[in-house]
């Protein structure tokens, strides 16, 4: 959504700051009470999410039970959420989510995130949370937590073991006369980005590649454009390709899709190409116009909690934060990443993204998304 889109969002949500705040006040009377140290628990609750992640299902009981009303919207692309909260009057989101990628971006520089208060979060907690997860300089900046990471995945290959010769050990065989037309790209930033620099020879430069460098880099990626069917700009377009058949393979891909397509008759797999796969980690943050606050507070809260973990992250074929959720899953979605192992996997670190300011030595954000809305022009 742009400025314009986000300040239409903002006049349409004068009628509910009013309903909230008369709603909030009769709920916090009436908790009060009963000696409930969570009055002001309740109320409407803005939720910006990615789709199938803002925990609708999950939290049903939870929001009847605290008088709980959600409004969710659903993420596009991530440079979507932090355009509404530049607007002049930014809408009154009281939750969103971000690649941790962006974490500098948002905290240090945008300044757009709101200090989480972590005693009204006591499931984000060591005895709670992988250590790779906790009090980590990704979300805790200056003594202060910023973010709090929810939940982990990885960027892929993914593919139909019924439609290829042998299963992809490398980007590299996306590329064979077999995947010609028939292979998809994500419109992803965070996932496509660090793949198109390790297919080009620059992986271990990614994000600080010089402007020639990135040329070359998309040169080298164009390849695998010449062999796609589709962009997809959404995990639902790629599910449905892939579901009918006409997409075998997709680059940069997220396993949160196989459960859809699976439900629709399609197997899929997961492959793990030689040049690693891209990991990411997405975190809850409260904007700077969050005016719910305490629930959203608790609303992370649940997201943490052990058994709701291992509900999303089974859902999603995705991974928990939560180290007691593994309890709650099972043995395939406990099999699809290696817990037990968890701080070798984290330990080549989490991509960032590009320079927002120009070093005079880099190529700048602004210089990445020009060459990617270039390149996803060449189709």
């Amino acid at each position: 959504m742009n400025k314009t889109g986000a300040l239409k969002m903002y006049e349409a949500n004068k009628a509910r700051r009013a309903t909230r705040s008369l709603g909030l006040a009769c709920a916090a009377i009436a908790l009060a009470l009963s000696g409930n140290a969570f009055a002001k628990v309740g109320g409407e609750l803005q939720v910006m999410a990615w789709e199938g992640y803002d925990l609708t299902s999950q939290l049903q009981a939870w929001r009847k039970e605290n008088g709980v009303k959600l409004q969710s919207a659903s993420i596009a692309a991530q440079d979507d959420v932090h355009t509404k909260f530049l607007a002049p009057n930014p809408p009154p989101i009281d939750l969103a989510e971000y690649n941790q990628a962006y974490s500098d971006l948002y905290v240090k520089q945008l300044k757009i995130v709101k200090e989480v208060d972590v005693s009204k979060v006591p499931n984000y907690s060591a005895d709670n949370l992988f250590s790779v997860f906790y009090n980590q300089p990704t979300w805790t900046k200056d003594g202060k937590q910023w973010g709090v990471p929810y939940i982990w995945g990885m960027s892929t290959i993914l593919y139909n073991p019924q439609k290829v010769s042998s299963a992809p050990t490398s980007y590299t065989d996306l590329l064979k006369p077999e995947y010609k037309g028939k292979i998809a790209i994500m419109d992803d930033a965070t996932g496509s980005w660090p793949v198109a620099a390790r297919v080009s020879g620059f992986g271990s430069k990614y994000p600080l590649l010089t402007k020639d460098e990135l040329k070359v880099t998309f040169k080298e990626f164009s390849k695998y454009r010449s062999q796609a069917r589709l962009i997809a700009m959404n995990q639902g377009d790629l599910a449905n390709f892939m579901a009918s058949g006409e997409i075998i393979a997709a680059l940069c891909a997220d396993p949160a899709i196989i459960n859809q397509v699976e439900a629709q008759g399609t197997q899929l797999e997961t492959a793990d190409p030689k040049e690693g796969v891209v990991l990411w980690v997405d975190a809850w943050f409260m904007p700077l116009a969050a005016d719910n606050v305490d629930t959203a507070e608790a609303y992370m809260n649940m997201a943490l909690d052990p058994k709701v973990q291992a509900e999303v992250a089974m859902s999603l074929a995705q991974a928990p934060v939560s180290k007691k959720a593994l309890e709650f899953m099972d043995e395939k979605s406990k099999k699809r990443y290696d817990f037990a192992n968890i701080e070798k996997v984290f330990a080549a670190g989490l991509p960032g993204i590009p320079p927002v300011e120009d070093d005079g030595k880099h190529a700048t954000y602004a210089d990445w998304v020009a060459a990617w809305q270039e390149f996803k022009a060449g189709m």
